[in-house]
C-alpha cells in the first residue's frame, strides 16, 4: 500500500508541497485502480495526468533547487529525466490492460517511495542545514516547531553573493520575536531579513 501525505513530507515551499500532494493523490489513483477492472483508455487518461504533471512538478522543483543552489542540482536534475524516460518507455510499451497497470503502479511506487520520499527529502535537509545559529548547532524542525505549525517561508540575505535563504516560519518568528542570530554556513554573517521593494 503507498504511503498518504504526511506532513513530515513537507519541504517548507508551500508550491512544492502542494505539488507533492497532488502527485501522491494521483498515486492514490493508480493504486485504486490497480485489483479493478478499467478500460485502458482510462488507464492512458490518468497515466498522461500523471506524466504531464510530474513534468510541470519537476520543472518548479528545478527552479526551487537552483534557487535555493542546492549543491547536488545536477544529480537530482538526472534523476528527473531517468524518471521521465521511464514512463515514456512505459506510454510506448503497452501491450495489455493488466500489463500498463502493474507497470504504472510499480513506477509509481518506486518514484514515490525513493524520489519523493528520499531525494526531495534530502534537498530539505540540505536546505536546513545551510542555516547554522550562532552557537555553531544546526538548526532543526523539531527545535522550531510552531504551536500553530506554520508552513510560511520567509526569505533572508547573508553576504553571500545572490544567496537568498528560505526561512521557515518557526525560525522567522524567533528571529523576530526573540532577537535570534543565525548565520550562514558558508559566509558566516548573519542572515537578514529581505524586504519587498
Amino acid at each position: 500500500m503507498l504511503p498518504k501525505w504526511d506532513k513530515s513530507y513537507s519541504v517548507h515551499n508551500s508550491k512544492i508541497d502542494a505539488q507533492h500532494k497532488k502527485l501522491f493523490e494521483l498515486a492514490a489513483k493508480v493504486e485504486h485502480m490497480l485489483d479493478k477492472p478499467v478500460y485502458k483508455d482510462k488507464i492512458k487518461t490518468l497515466l498522461m495526468e500523471f506524466f504531464n504533471y510530474m513534468k510541470y512538478h519537476f520543472n518548479d522543483e528545478e527552479k526551487y533547487m537552483s534557487a535555493i543552489k542546492y549543491p547536488y542540482f545536477e544529480e537530482h536534475c538526472r534523476i528527473h529525466k531517468e524518471i521521465t524516460q521511464s514512463m515514456i518507455e512505459l506510454i510506448q510499451n503497452i501491450k495489455t490492460t493488466n500489463d500498463l497497470k502493474e507497470k504504472l503502479y510499480a513506477m509509481v511506487k518506486k518514484w514515490l517511495l525513493e524520489h519523493i520520499l528520499y531525494e526531495d527529502m534530502k534537498v530539505e535537509q540540505w536546505r536546513i542545514g545551510s542555516l547554522s545559529s550562532d552557537s555553531g548547532t544546526d538548526i532543526s524542525f523539531e527545535e522550531i516547531k510552531d504551536e500553530d505549525d506554520e508552513l510560511a517561508i520567509y526569505f533572508y540575505t547573508c553576504q553571500c553573493l545572490g544567496q537568498i535563504h528560505d526561512v521557515p516560519f518557526g525560525i522567522h518568528k524567533k528571529i523576530q520575536d526573540k532577537n535570534a542570530k543565525f548565520r550562514c554556513k558558508k559566509c558566516n554573517h548573519i542572515i537578514g531579513f529581505l524586504k519587498k521593494g
